[in-house]
């Protein structure tokens, strides 16, 4: 019997993921261990590997497509083996029997998809619109047996359990005008499917994706295309953090000069251990400090309850294709510089090769978001939930600034501070963000 591949769950958080690439194709060998496939979720991209030896007989969800977790994608088995739901087509019968048997046929296949215009509101309840959040399936396909055709949950589940067309393929068939139940196709029905019935051909992704997009005629817009996991996942959570937190951004400048020394003192001999310091190191050991000092700020509040949390882990935004990833390095206050250094360089380097682990990426207590290498010298950084403040670090900019009634030339950098008003007032902020000034500016007062 084919053995069922599917798409797995990578960790608490993740509900879907879509397959970036298959590393081999229908009717090739494979043995267990071999890597199958590689996965995007909402932030990693992780290689799946094959835990049977056999042939890839069938693969249901084609690159760029999505599935929720555990859902079949493929199958494996032995040459020729026959895959569930592919079945050989039947002898042809007598034009009466056939006739007398439709009736029983139609009654029991799925209910087609729904035809909606682009961007129509779909009436559903919550608990189907989780269901289908669940299973990867698009409402707007979903036809509804509720009230003014509302969908509800049943609807949902008989739509999922009596489908045998992907939701995009289903989409793209509601789309084109496409009766899939009217498709000669062997197992699932994918787009390829409905693209070529409807006379693209099954080349034209491929050639779609190869050629440029190009604006319709009279239009100056170019056609919209679905962002990554990662995006969808960044929109989704500054959208929440923006409706969660009532935030306050407060600037304080910083005069780096006596930073700016101690890294010049302490990165030749780091070097030699093959570590390489940063600012943005020296910055995590410092605020890691003040955070000791502040616990209303290293913590989390919800449901009107405060919780502060007893170690600082300190998350460091990193950019990775077009998007941030916030790794975090564990029991930060505790941790040497050299530590902090060597940890948050390696969490970096898994983070742009894709080899960042889920746990690395959860338990976060405050951010440090640096947009200083880019010039940036004001900004006002969104909160990572559940954290309650994250300090964005700006650019060293040499500024002309009164000492001992001296006009002099100082290395200045503003330091960016958002804090959750629920939990974080003025006073609060203007404290901690002081404290981090007077620590960077004295670094000497980390040993006291």
């Amino acid at each position: 019997m084919a053995t069922e591949v599917l798409m797995p769950k990578l960790g608490l958080t993740m509900t879907e993921g879509t397959i970036e690439e298959w590393k081999f194709k229908e009717g090739d060998a494979v043995k267990a261990g071999d890597v199958l496939f590689s996965v995007a979720t909402d932030k990693l991209t992780n290689d799946v590997e094959c835990d049977t030896d056999g042939t890839l007989l069938k693969i249901l969800l084609p690159e760029g497509e999505t599935a929720a977790c555990k859902s079949v994608i493929a199958y494996i088995g032995q040459p020729g083996e026959a895959v569930p739901g592919a079945s050989a087509a039947p002898a042809a019968a007598p034009a009466a029997e056939t006739a007398a048997a439709a009736p029983v046929v139609a009654a029991a296949a799925p209910a087609a998809p729904v035809a909606r215009a682009a961007g129509e509101y779909v009436l559903a309840t919550p608990y189907a619109k989780k269901l289908a959040r669940e299973k990867g399936y698009d409402l707007a396909v979903i036809p509804g047996t509720g009230p003014n055709g509302t969908i509800v949950a049943k609807d949902v589940e008989s739509f999922v359990a009596g489908a045998k067309t992907s939701p995009m393929a289903a989409k793209l068939a509601a789309e084109l005008g496409v009766d899939v139940s009217k498709l000669d196709v062997q197992g699932r029905v994918m787009k390829a499917d409905v693209l070529a019935a409807a006379g693209v051909g099954a080349a034209a992704p491929a050639e779609a994706a190869a050629a440029p997009a190009v604006p319709a005629q009279g239009s100056n817009d170019l056609p919209p295309v679905k962002v990554n996991p990662l995006r969808r996942s960044i929109a989704a959570n500054m959208s929440a953090s923006w409706t969660t937190s009532p935030r306050v951004t407060y600037t304080h400048p910083v005069d780096v000069t006596a930073m700016k020394e101690l890294r010049a003192k302490l990165k030749d001999g780091l070097k030699e251990q093959g570590i390489k310091l940063t600012y943005n190191h020296i910055l995590m050991k410092v605020v890691a400090k003040a955070l000791t000092e502040f616990p209303d700020i290293n913590a989390s509040f919800s449901n009107n309850m405060l919780t502060r949390h007893i170690h600082v882990n300190m998350g460091l935004a990193v950019a990775k294709g077009d998007g941030l990833i916030v790794p975090n390095v564990k029991n930060c206050e505790e941790k040497s510089l050299a530590q902090i250094a060597k940890e948050t360089e390696a969490l970096i380097e898994a983070t742009r090769s894709g080899k960042i682990a889920m746990e690395d990426m959860a338990g976060g207590t405050f951010t440090i978001s640096s947009l200083g290498p880019y010039g940036i010298t004001n900004f006002s950084p969104i909160i990572n939930q559940p954290e309650l403040a994250i300090l964005g670090v700006c650019d060293m900019v040499d500024t002309p600034v009164v000492r001992d009634g001296q006009i002099v030339i100082r290395p200045m950098m503003n330091l960016c501070l958002t804090a959750d008003h629920r939990v974080i007032d003025g006073v609060m902020a203007s404290k901690f963000l002081k404290r981090i000034c007077e620590l960077l500016e004295n670094p000497y007062l980390m040993l006291v």
